[in-house]
């Protein structure tokens, strides 16, 4: 018994002794708890430290000003922004087809955008039964997809993970949140807010959902205006609950050893008059605040939208821009034969690019079973498209091939590099570059031989027109490079192969409901790879930009100001904004340089005659528009991701450690692969990790705030 008592004597003083040295030399208020440092012993080890996300969700409390100017200026919201990635101003996603919709009570559209963290094409709910509208395309062979409510993708990462909704939306409840292992129907705000603060304080729940109507319904009675001071008054109440809430986190017996990310949100906005449910601006706006007690590096995230709308590209429309020597019937305005974007006219060297933002099939998946290798933009020799690796099953990444039967390309389309089919807006660039080109004859014997008569032919010896010399053609998408090392091939083929006489188009093939094509740009050079990843990030170019001069085609999708035909015109027409170009031509038999006017893009549509398919022009009721989040890869590193309502759930699946959730094109299918199950995700595939992972997710990079217990 005294040698029990001598040991345990010598242990103490040594804790002791270990806890007045921290003491000494810690130069912070707090220090680390011996068993954080040693990893055993009573309470938590470091092993044991585990990431908690608290989402409180104001519904239909809008963004912008109203709600920056709502919450108290010496209130709760505003102490969090220090150590906050926050955006102001946001946009719920567009509804499917931009239907119109008049909610009852919340805005189910929003909520289940925000919930499964989808927009609303791919999820299928429109109103507050929730239940999503199944549809099954017997062309593309899809099978049905499930969109869920995000607490099934913890579910399915760690059954073991405790979680909670608390909510005041019955169905929504029922349908959405049915994997979360408490669910709490409340009648008021005020029950809301004590069953949270009950259950964070005597439950160890990882992952908890809040609802709070009081904002939507003052803001329902006197509009979503400043004026409206029960919308105000109901504001300043939110600042006060979630200061509560807060306060209970950090009141939790093992805060310590707990890193919580506090999200909050709302879904959507209205208008002064009070409705809500369209498309708007004002009923579309939103904001978010993401934040973590540590966070090193506040950022106030890009709250820019693209400035003019976006045409909505419908996939049975094509557009055409003539560049042929060939007259069609319906074109007998162009007076003038084209080629302009034909290699024999541009010395060699040309760069081709388009900037869009996908979306989903009609099926929901942005990438059907037979979508490798699809068209995006098409000429005779030359060709865009979205290609696929289905040894991996992963991702999709635009190439260019030159010379399309040949095959000239960087070679690099089964690199894993990029998940570019998503509602965020990509950038595809190729450039080719052809040096070294000289013409010479090649003589070809041609045997003789018997005709259909039997009468003998002779030989002779035919003269062959050839070109040769080295293409180099590269690859970029959001501006990067896909092929590192230099990659130039050896072309010997037909002096004909050059000569481009074909039609520009723009493709309806891709099997989407819909894209949103920004712009599309040539050049008539190769660009280096410093100017495509400046210019890919780049809308709007105007004649002071040093590479304008460059252009030789320039298409822009967007909607014209009233009373003006900068962009459309005769309903049917995109403009190019580029006016003439210097082509060379052969003038009776003389080479020569000519400035030649050059064409719009023509948009049509299929008609069926006699069981034939024709094209015709689109009418100006053909066309819709939206507006953008200006989601450009380097406005995103730069300034942040933009708030929009399916960001909140891969952020919180991220900060908890969830894997990615993928899902799969038809099994039974060959060229089937895998894409994200959320909207708002970027994604690449990580060869080390033989797995896709998270990239450009709202939160950036925090790695090092959540080591803060070692600075201490």
């Amino acid at each position: 018994m005294k040698n029990m008592k001598t040991q345990m004597i010598v242990k103490i003083s040594c804790l002791l002794l270990m806890l007045l040295g921290n003491l000494l030399v810690s130069c912070t208020k707090y220090d680390t708890p011996l068993s954080i440092e040693e990893g055993n012993g009573a309470g938590e080890s470091r092993l044991n430290i585990n990431r908690y996300a608290l989402w409180i969700n104001i519904e239909g409390a809008g963004g912008g000003d109203l709600v920056k100017n709502a919450f108290p200026n010496e209130g709760v919201v505003k102490e969090l922004l220090p150590h906050s990635r926050y955006a102001w101003s946001g946009l719920e996603m567009e509804h499917a087809d931009n239907t119109s919709y008049t909610p009852v009570e919340e805005h189910a559209i929003a909520c289940a955008s925000m919930i499964t963290g989808n927009m609303p094409i791919r999820h299928g709910i429109s109103d507050d039964m929730y239940i999503s509208e199944q549809y099954y395309d017997p062309n593309t062979l899809e099978s049905i997809k499930e969109y869920p409510g995000f607490f099934q993708y913890i579910v399915d990462y760690d059954k073991s993970i405790s979680t909670l909704a608390v909510t005041p939306w019955k169905n929504q409840n029922k349908k959405l949140f049915s994997q979360a292992k408490r669910i709490v129907t409340t009648s008021t705000d005020e029950e809301t807010l004590n069953t949270a603060l009950t259950q964070i304080g005597t439950e160890d729940n990882r992952v908890t959902y809040l609802s709070f109507r009081s904002v939507l319904d003052a803001a329902k009675q006197g509009g979503w205006q400043p004026s409206n001071t029960a919308y105000v008054d109901a504001m300043h109440k939110m600042d006060s609950y979630i200061g509560q809430l807060i306060d209970a986190v950090k009141a939790r017996p093992n805060y310590y050893y707990e890193d919580w990310l506090i999200v909050i949100t709302s879904n959507h906005g209205g208008k002064a008059d009070g409705t809500y449910g369209g498309m708007s601006l004002e009923e579309r706006n939103m904001f978010g605040i993401f934040y973590y007690e540590h966070l090193s590096k506040p950022l106030e995230m890009n709250s820019g939208l693209i400035e003019d709308q976006v045409m909505r590209f419908d996939k049975k429309f094509q557009g055409e821009v003539v560049d042929s020597i060939t007259r069609t019937p319906d074109l007998k305005d162009i007076k003038t034969m084209r080629q302009i974007y034909s290699l024999d006219s541009l010395d060699g060297g040309m760069t081709v690019e388009y900037i869009m933002a996908a979306r989903p099939a009609e099926s929901r998946s942005y990438v059907t079973h037979s979508h490798n290798q699809t068209k995006v933009m098409t000429k005779g020799k030359w060709t865009m498209r979205i290609e696929h690796d289905t040894s991996k099953g992963y991702n999709a990444s635009p190439i260019g091939y030159f010379f399309e039967w040949g095959n000239y390309s960087d070679g690099t389309w089964t690199q894993q590099t990029a998940g570019f089919l998503n509602p965020m807006i990509h950038t595809a660039t190729t450039t080719v570059k052809v040096t070294n080109s000289e013409g010479y004859t090649k003589d070809e014997k041609v045997e003789e031989k018997l005709d259909n008569w039997g009468n003998l032919v002779p030989g002779y010896t035919k003269k062959n027109y050839m070109r040769k010399g080295n293409i180099e053609v590269y690859s970029y998408y959001d501006g990067m490079k896909k092929l590192a090392s230099t990659k130039v091939s050896t072309m010997d083929r037909a002096s004909s192969d050059y000569i481009d006489n074909a039609n520009l188009v723009l493709k309806g093939e891709m099997y989407n409901t819909c894209r949103y094509f920004l712009e599309i740009r040539i050049w008539n050079r190769a660009l280096t790879e410093a100017e495509v990843k400046e210019y890919s990030n780049k809308l709007k170019l105007t004649e002071a930009d040093p590479l304008y001069k460059d252009l030789i085609g320039y298409w822009q999708f967007y909607k014209d100001k009233e009373g003006e035909e900068k962009y459309l015109k005769d309903d049917s027409l995109v403009v190019n904004q580029v006016k003439t170009v210097m082509k060379r031509v052969r003038r009776n038999g003389v080479e020569q340089m000519e400035e030649l006017s050059t064409e719009p893009l023509r948009l049509r549509k299929p008609i069926v005659q006699n069981g034939k398919t024709y094209y015709t022009h689109i009418d100006k009721e053909d066309i819709s528009y939206m507006t953008l989040l200006n989601t450009l890869s380097q406005t995103v590193e730069s300034k942040g991701r933009l708030m929009d309502s399916t960001l909140p759930v891969p952020a919180i699946l991220e900060w908890i450690g969830a894997s990615l959730p993928l899902e799969t094109t038809n099994k039974n299918n060959a060229s089937a692969f895998r894409t994200s199950k959320l909207d708002a995700v970027s994604y690449t595939w990580n060869s080390l990790l033989n797995r896709s992972v998270w990239t450009q997710t709202v939160l950036g990079d925090y790695a090092s705030d959540l080591e803060w217990r070692d600075r201490e």
